[in-house]
């Protein structure tokens, strides 16, 4: 689980929930768009199954002045979206902090008529098997409320911008506290919580932990009135993660089991999983080793119930680190062994290596 977190923090640190873009190209045949691409309409979802590596394509046909906004619906299957102009020029990529379900959103602008191309795609073997849905939510011409959305998302990406350099990344805080203002005005209040993470993560790089957990709590309290059972339970997995940091293992195991009640109620399995991996360690840390390893074999028979095995490697990688903290030389290799034909099973052999070592060396004593 701390490995899937780190990574999980590091990627879900873009946060590019939203796009907006404001084009000035001349148009283009769309020449280059394949010929296995899809044409979306306006509320006439398409729902595709992805594995591992894979890309799908999609095409808008916009006009002039239009606004358009989509909505990527995530099931089993964390993707990455990446909008691309008349002239084939990318606009930018958006991967929202959601895991493998939640649903991601892309806004822009046209200045330009043309045809533009959506991309849809994973960039690791591990990823699903699982379903998304890609949908036209709106497509029309700009008033003067999307034009106040543009404003904000064209805000978010310039604080995005700053927020990626350390020279810059201060200079992000007062960029999203203008997004924020106008979120808050149009009353989109996933969009505010959104906005107000992105501060938070901010802080969080600045290491002025203090400062993002004041704005998590902004965050969660929205997420909490309007019913976001999977952002909420994220923020509660933060909380975990830097309370470990500090060594209060207590407060870590407090907002773990917090976050496990609402991936329960959100029915989402995979996240149970990793959660489950999470208190065990937990657990573990603080002397209970008896629930330690009742969480970790919980974790096992879930994922083996849903069928996940990429993320059953894990389980069993965590689970093997388990049983040698407890002294369980046995119980380790075999969990070990597991986790390494599963990992190249998924051709992660720089992973596969990892675990092989710890059984080397677990093999010498």
């Amino acid at each position: 689980m701390i490995m899937k977190l780190d990574r999980m923090l590091g990627m879900r640190a873009k946060i590019g929930v939203i796009i907006v873009v404001c084009f000035c190209w001349t148009y283009a045949s769309p020449q280059n768009v394949p010929a296995d691409s899809t044409s979306l309409k306006l509320r006439r979802p398409v729902a595709r199954s992805m594995a591992g590596k894979a890309r799908h394509t999609y095409t808008v046909n916009l006009k002039k002045g239009m606004y358009l906004d989509v909505a990527v619906k995530q099931r089993d299957v964390d993707v990455i979206t990446e909008l691309f102009g008349p002239d084939s020029t990318s606009l930018g990529k958006f991967d929202a902090p959601t895991s493998e379900r939640g649903m991601e959103r892309a806004r822009i602008g046209a200045d330009v008529a043309g045809v533009y191309r959506i991309e849809v795609f994973t960039t690791t073997e591990l990823a699903g098997p699982g379903e998304y849905t890609i949908e036209i939510e709106i497509l029309r011409k700009t008033n003067e409320s999307d034009a106040r959305v543009l404003m904000a998302v064209g805000l978010q990406q310039e604080a995005i911008r700053l927020r990626s350099k350390a020279e810059t990344r201060k200079d992000a805080i007062p960029v999203y506290e203008k997004a924020v203002e106008i979120w808050r005005k149009l009353k989109p209040s996933g969009d505010e919580a959104n906005t107000l993470r992105s501060i938070a993560f901010a802080y969080q790089r600045m290491e002025q932990f203090d400062k993002a957990k004041e704005y998590f709590v902004k965050a969660l309290e929205i997420w909490e009135r309007i019913g976001d059972l999977r952002s909420a339970a994220f923020t509660h997995v933060i909380y975990g993660v830097y309370s470990r940091k500090q060594n209060d293992f207590k407060a870590a195991l407090e907002h773990d089991l917090r976050a496990r009640k609402l991936w329960i109620k959100a029915n989402d399995r995979p996240e149970q999983t990793h959660n489950l991996v999470q208190i065990g360690n937990d657990y573990l840390s603080l002397g209970k080793n008896d629930l330690a390893i009742a969480h970790f074999q919980q974790a096992l028979d879930l994922v083996r119930c849903i069928g996940r095995k990429s993320i059953e490697a894990l389980v069993l990688s965590e689970y093997g680190d388990a049983h040698v903290k407890l002294g369980n030389k046995a119980e380790a290799l075999t969990m070990y062994r597991r986790s390494v034909e599963l990992w190249k099973t998924f051709k992660q052999d720089t992973i596969a290596a990892g675990v092989e070592e710890k059984i080397a060396k677990l093999s010498l004593k």
